[in-house]
């Protein structure tokens, strides 16, 4: 992809399962990235499919416990063989700043494979310049969904070749 000059692509689902079965598979691509630090972006509406494409990823990855959204605790972390994902909920954030309580940057700084999810990134700009790959949930209606990836680091553009590579049975 970046090859070839691409660092977005849009992917349509017709429906929460094809969104679901789609980022199943994905985590499983990602777990195999190198180690290091991955941070997605996760921006869209309030019921666009956020927390659902963070949850499929879990379960893609193995985790089989229970998967609360993080809009009140802000953050919630899981320990899988191999792999820390860190999911965040940033909508409710009223300043920035909280966020240094949660141990945020050594997540950032950490060592091993770190998978963070950030719904709402924008509400904490730095944050948010950390990102490796964006996705923009859009619902054109209450059962389809349309997502804009977008690569904007080096090992985002690596994720975003993942994506490219399983989205050819969904339109674009």
């Amino acid at each position: 992809l970046a090859a070839m000059g691409e660092s977005e692509l849009t992917v349509h689902f017709g429906s929460e399962d094809e969104l679901t079965e789609f980022a199943r598979l994905l985590s499983q691509r990602w777990r195999a990235l190198a180690a290091g630090v991955r941070v997605v972006g996760l921006k869209g509406e309030l019921g666009g499919g956020k927390t659902t494409f963070a949850r499929a990823l879990l379960r893609g990855l193995g985790y089989e416990g229970r998967v609360p959204s993080p809009t009140y605790t802000l953050l919630e972390h899981y320990a899988l063989p191999g792999l820390d994902v860190v999911h965040m909920d940033l909508y409710r954030l009223a300043h920035e700043q909280e966020l240094e309580g949660l141990g945020v940057r050594d997540w950032l700084a950490g060592a091993g494979a770190i998978l963070v999810l950030v719904e709402w990134p924008e509400r904490a700009a730095r944050l948010e310049s950390t990102c490796d790959l964006v996705v923009q949930f859009h619902a054109p209606d209450a059962a389809s969904r349309r997502l804009r990836f977008s690569g904007r680091t080096p090992a985002g553009i690596e994720m975003l070749r993942d994506v490219h590579e399983l989205s050819s049975s969904y339109t674009r």
